[in-house]
């Protein structure tokens, strides 16, 4: 064999040792739970504040708190000041939910929006228009849009915020299930515009300009509303029963117990 062919020949046999050798030893660090500290191998131990707050989350009956997710119901709201409101309640840390943000409204009128739009449409990277900007024509995502603006979406504490937003067209199922929603009383449309004031409905405008699902939000949200309005009549009806059941029984019942029901709100 050559010299330099024996020379690489060595040279792979000890590369390839001191890999597997530095293989083992890690896997022998780990599972012994020791770290190295200064090119020296020490058992890993645990500082007290950490082992407290460990303690402290086992014990029986204390859980780590979760945020409640919030549902806001978009409609009729004023873009802008929504997205205001929104963005500030995400930096605070507050998990949110936004549904029906085809029905935001916009000031003016719309074929001012869409104009403004199709010239927001024409802004391109000229030397290669994949790299962005990216032109969102869903009014979920242009909402989305709208509140990245507002938050300092470059910093860790920015992107955790966003992370916190949902947005949907219509109320999907998921969201329908989980109870009320709620709205933002200074976003309202009737409590920011005049009577007169010209506006345009966000949905509208982003069929004209390229969304494709105009007609699929309207017709589930049409099936959201009579599934709604058949389970609202339902509820009365066992309303109803419970209140003629609930006179019944306080009517069978001693007069001082009622008192004392009523006292705590149960009567």
């Amino acid at each position: 064999m050559p010299h330099s062919s024996l020379f690489y020949f060595l040279l792979h046999r000890c590369v390839a040792r001191c890999f597997w050798h530095s293989q083992i030893t890690s896997a022998f660090i780990r599972s012994h739970n020791l770290t190295v500290v200064a090119g020296r191998i020490t058992k890993q131990t645990m500082v007290p504040p950490t082992r407290k707050a460990v303690n402290r989350y086992n014990r029986k009956g204390i859980k780590k708190h979760r945020p409640d997710i919030i549902v806001v119901d978009l409609k009729d709201h004023v873009l802008g000041r929504a997205a205001a409101v929104v963005a500030k309640q995400l930096l605070l840390g507050k998990k949110i939910t936004v549904v029906r943000c085809e029905q935001l409204t916009i000031a003016g009128s719309e074929i001012r929006n869409k104009i403004k739009y199709l010239q927001f449409l024409r802004k391109r990277k000229l030397t290669n228009p994949k790299l962005g900007p990216f032109h969102h024509r869903s009014p979920s995502d242009i909402f989305i849009r709208t509140v990245r603006s507002m938050l300092p979406r470059y910093t860790k504490r920015g992107q955790r915020a966003l992370r916190q937003l949902v947005a949907y067209e219509g109320v999907p199922v998921n969201v329908a299930r989980t109870g009320g929603r709620v709205v933002i009383p200074r976003a309202q449309r009737h409590n920011c515009y005049r009577n007169e004031r010209r506006f345009t409905v966000l949905g509208n405008m982003c069929k004209n300009v390229g969304w494709k699902y105009s007609d699929v939000v309207k017709k589930l949200e049409a099936a959201r509303v009579e599934k709604s309005g058949r389970n609202h009549k339902r509820m009365e009806k066992l309303r109803d029963a419970w209140k003629a059941a609930r006179k019944a029984a306080l009517s069978k019942m001693p007069k001082k117990n009622v008192e004392v029901l009523k006292k705590f709100g149960y009567a």
